[in-house]
């Protein structure tokens, strides 16, 4: 397994809060084939939650508490910039990341700016749902075939840099990765 499937195999282990066996790796060729594996390897849902909406949820709550603002200055299109002032941005950055609570949290730039992946709250809240969905939904989560392959999709495209791909393609073979 290259370098690039190792690190979307970690992506994909830290997200969903599993441990994938080499031996189970080598053998999901395509992402339909993991999609089978971890809808197999997790517990079921019946019903699929937005996951996007629980992060947005969860960052606006905290932000709420934390900046001591009214719910209506969050939205999903909100720019941080103008929540959270320049002078204590970093501060009041990790602040949030500690209320919130998930094991993820978008980095500033080393000059205090927010990063493409969390320039609003609302692309916060999707870096979130994506990255660590699984403790997002909280003790015990359960899922549903269309959450696992919304995250294993996001997860080709942030950790692969592929956004067009059939569920049939083969990670080798059709996309190029080794």
């Amino acid at each position: 397994m290259g370098l690039d499937l190792l690190e979307f195999t970690l992506a994909i282990e830290e997200s969903f809060a599993i441990y994938l066996p080499d031996a189970d790796a080598v053998r999901l060729t395509t992402p339909g084939e993991l999609v089978n594996y971890l809808e197999q390897r997790l517990p079921p849902s019946a019903s699929a939650q937005c996951l996007d909406q629980l992060a947005f949820y969860s960052v606006r709550r905290a932000a709420m508490r934390l900046l001591h603002k009214p719910r209506d200055q969050f939205r999903p299109d909100t720019p941080w910039t103008d929540l959270l002032p320049e002078k204590h941005r970093r501060r009041h950055w990790q602040l949030l990341q500690q209320a919130v609570g998930l094991p993820r949290w978008p980095k500033l730039t080393p000059w205090g700016s927010f990063p493409n992946a969390a320039k609003s709250v609302g692309a916060t809240a999707r870096y979130l749902a994506t990255k660590c969905p699984s403790a997002l939904k909280g003790q015990s989560p359960t899922w549903s075939r269309s959450e696992i392959t919304e995250v294993v999709t996001r997860l080709m495209g942030e950790e692969l840099g592929v956004t067009q791909f059939k569920m049939s393609d083969r990670f080798v073979q059709d996309l190029g990765f080794s």
